[in-house]
């Protein structure tokens, strides 16, 4: 399992679970789950073979009661929820504690203990990767070009720095993370990781998105085209953070928006945000994969082998989260 750079703390991984115990968790067999009130999940962890954990209150949509070390709490999807959210996190674990206790603000901070946390994931790679001096490679990766000199990074609105961080006022209503390229400009990462929808409700929910993000940045979004989409095909969360660069980035300056997503996901995203663009709009998009960002840590680089290993241990319904090894043309 990927060990904290500091304290030796480890994070749950998909080896961590015996696979024969998830299939049967997936396939709801009832000799693996019992979702009645004095029912009980079997325990998925290496080492529990046929440990049977109730529910909390009688409730499997409270997830079990608590086992292994540190401490995790089954769910029926299946997943797991740590009974500790700080074990969910390898790089920054005296930072990420203040979002933890509330002094962030950030509605997500609560989920961090969650297996499926996005915000948990983004924050692990890419704080690992400023405490390693290596911050530039995601600025690469993800922007596509040449990075001199390590990118500032932002989270949750906050300005993270080596040791403290501190709000960042520019960034208060902007994405989840996003890095500043001294003298290039800004990426911004709309971080995704598994489920989710990015559709707007009706024709008079996408009207109303026009006027409150498109007509206040005239020549950065094609307007009918907008009305045109079919409104389950508008990708309205990624424009939204497209709207938010061309704000937030100097005259001088470019910015592009990733949308950083696991193989196999939102694969016609790019075309799907590209023909809402106008054709001389400042901000560009790319989708990039989590595995190739992946591909971009150098496995001769020591510094960088708890990240790799971080990442091929990672789980996503107690399965391996990335198709890291195997042949993948989708890699963004």
């Amino acid at each position: 399992m990927a060990r904290d750079q500091t304290d030796g703390r480890r994070a749950y991984g998909w080896r961590d679970f015996d696979q024969e115990v998830v299939e049967g968790l997936v396939e709801n067999d009832s000799r693996f789950i019992d979702r009645r009130g004095n029912g009980w999940i079997l325990s998925p962890l290496h080492g529990h073979y046929d440990t049977r954990l109730a529910w909390k209150d009688d409730n499997y949509k409270k997830g079990s009661i608590a086992a292994g070390n540190p401490p995790v709490s089954f769910r029926a999807a299946p997943t797991y929820v740590l009974e500790e959210p700080l074990d969910n996190i390898i790089a920054g674990r005296d930072l990420i504690a203040g979002a933890i206790a509330g002094t962030w603000g950030h509605a997500d901070a609560g989920r961090l203990g969650n297996e499926t946390s996005e915000g948990a994931l983004t924050w692990n790679v890419l704080r690992f990767l400023q405490e390693a001096d290596r911050l530039g490679v995601a600025a690469g990766a993800l922007s596509a070009g040449d990075v001199d000199g390590e990118p500032e990074l932002g989270f949750w609105g906050q300005r993270i720095e080596r040791e403290q961080s501190a709000p960042w006022p520019a960034l208060q209503d902007g994405p989840d993370a996003c890095l500043q390229l001294p003298g290039w400009g800004w990426v911004l990462i709309d971080a995704r990781f598994g489920g989710g929808t990015d559709t707007l409700a009706d024709a008079a929910a996408t009207e109303a998105w026009i006027v409150r993000y498109s007509s206040p940045a005239p020549g950065l979004f094609d307007d009918e085209v907008l009305r045109r989409v079919r409104v389950k095909d508008l990708p309205h969360r990624t424009l939204q953070t497209i709207a938010f660069a061309h704000h937030l980035k100097a005259e001088a300056e470019q910015a592009v928006v990733v949308a950083l997503v696991r193989a196999g996901e939102s694969a016609d995203l790019e075309r799907r945000v590209g023909r809402c663009l106008a054709d001389n709009a400042d901000v560009a998009f790319r989708r990039v994969t989590w595995e190739s960002l992946y591909a971009a840590l150098d496995p001769d680089d020591d510094v960088l082998v708890p990240l790799r290993d971080y990442l091929e241990n990672k789980s996503y319904g107690l399965r391996p989260a990335f198709a890291l090894h195997e042949e993948d043309d989708d890699t963004g």
